[in-house]
């Protein structure tokens, strides 16, 4: 398939204030606030995000884009027993006094004041936001081009490419600062028993992506659920790392229903969406409303096998922070090792509701409020041995979500059945429905294969092994 050369375009022309300017107008502005109000403390978190999106029109092959940079302000101001919270686009020193005042005006007696820490004082980094529709388009069609298996049709392609600078200022003193800037690309390719959705993310301090992976899990995946398919010979498999032989040449896969006695074989492709759920549980605003998941901290609440991180510097990671926008250092955090639950991903408000120590997690979406949100979460591999016969589920069939209530992934999979490290039928694909807490308490092994998932919030996991659906 190839991307045609559609000239559909839409761009913000609205004047954009320079993040530098913006930010030292939010100094004055606070520092004439603590004149005026002695008995209140206030903040500014000033974020500039430039964003282009190109979306491939499958029925054309051309593109549209469009791109724009937004500016936008949250302000914030609090005493011991009262706060007031209002955000809004902004242009410059007026719009910052507005919002400032509008927060005074909205400050609500009774509403709990944020707990703040110490905000440290670092430089303010470069802006440099330089899109390009041609290099997008150059980019979009390498991918179509390297990972989309031969006659598959590509129903949807979406790439982004944002830059997001942000300061954090106070009118005690200090600021934070920091820099983002993330490229991803979505791609939709439909098979006869439904439709498959993967992406990839340029890693930082990369200048292209990395298309490999994703050119495999899309073969893997159509692989499983085209017929008919005949999947390439490889070597016999000993450890979850490897995957096992496929058939001969001469032998034709036949789809059958998957036998309910074998264990789970989750390669991380279709493991990732459990994963995404594992990492919503362990947010401190979700532990503070689960009484029994609080208490467990410090206890052996999983299987020795597995071991959970977020590491905001992981080298394999989708994103990278050293500070979250709270003004918190954001540090590597072990949540669970070897089965035992250690803590929870905080922002500063879950951390004194908890009892804990802030980590790191406070983030924001554009200009909201912080709240707990997980980094690069991920299952820590280890290279578990396989059985000796099992379900191997290599492929996800998109559906509308993942979590349609909260705590329970819902997953519908194909793959192959697995004898003595051979793939000896194909299965039709199933259904599962993985309460999230109960599936990591069952957990019998964990891969080496670690691969971070654009489509699971960024999550990495390796394979990972479950007990049979009949247990």
């Amino acid at each position: 398939m190839s991307i045609g050369n559609g000239h559909g375009e839409r761009r913000d022309e609205a004047k954009v204030t320079a993040p530098h300017v913006l930010a030292e107008a939010a100094r004055d502005v606070l520092e004439g606030f603590r004149r005026a109000h002695p008995s209140l403390e206030a903040e500014l978190f000033v974020v500039v995000e430039g964003k282009l999106t190109l979306e491939l029109e499958a029925a054309t092959g051309a593109f549209a884009a469009s791109q724009g940079v937004a500016c936008s302000v949250a302000a914030r101001v609090w005493d011991a027993q009262s706060r007031g919270f209002v955000s809004g686009p902004v242009r410059g020193r007026e719009d910052l006094e507005r919002w400032l005042d509008a927060a005074v005006r909205g400050v609500a007696a009774g509403s709990r004041p944020p707990p703040i820490g110490f905000l440290t004082v670092t430089p303010l980094p470069a802006w440099k936001w330089e899109p390009s529709v041609e290099r997008a388009r150059s980019e979009a069609a390498r991918l179509v081009r390297t990972v989309v298996p031969s006659g598959t049709v590509v129903q949807a392609l979406v790439s982004t490419h944002r830059t997001t600078w942000s300061a954090l200022l106070r009118s005690s003193g200090g600021v934070v600062a920091h820099v983002e800037d993330r490229e991803e690309a979505f791609v939709r390719c439909e098979t006869s028993r439904g439709a498959v959705v993967d992406a990839v993310a340029r890693a930082p301090g990369q200048d292209a992506l990395e298309l490999e992976s994703l050119r495999e899990r899309l073969l893997e995946a159509v692989a499983a659920l085209e017929a008919p398919a005949k999947p390439r010979a490889r070597d016999s498999a000993t450890s979850l790392m490897e995957a096992p032989a496929l058939l001969s040449s001469s032998e034709e896969p036949v789809s059958e229903v998957a036998d309910p006695t074998l264990p789970l074989v989750l390669r991380p492709a279709v493991a990732a969406p459990l994963v995404a759920g594992l990492s919503w549980l362990l947010r401190g605003d979700v532990a503070a409303a689960t009484p029994g998941l609080a208490r467990a901290v410090g206890k052996k609440a999983f299987p020795s096998v597995l071991s959970v991180e977020d590491d905001p510097l992981h080298p394999q990671g989708t994103r990278r922070r050293e500070w979250d926008d709270e003004g918190r250092e954001a540090r590597a955090v072990r949540l669970v090792d070897e089965g035992r639950l250690l803590g929870f991903l905080h922002s500063e408000q879950t951390a004194t509701r908890l009892g804990a120590q802030p980590c790191g997690r406070g983030l924001r979406e554009g200009a909201s409020e912080p709240s707990a949100t997980a980094l690069n979460f991920f299952i820590v591999p280890r290279g578990d041995a396989l059985p000796a016969h099992y379900t191997e589920l290599v492929a996800r069939v998109e559906t509308f979500t993942t979590m349609p209530r909260p705590g329970r992934v819902s997953l519908i999979a194909g793959g192959w059945e697995v004898r003595e490290g051979r793939r000896v039928r194909r299965i039709a694909p199933m259904s599962l429905e993985l309460p999230v807490l109960e599936t990591f308490r069952a957990l019998r092994g964990v891969g080496a294969d670690l691969t971070f998932f654009p489509t699971a919030e960024g999550c990495g996991t390796p394979t990972l092994v479950l007990p049979p659906p009949s247990e």
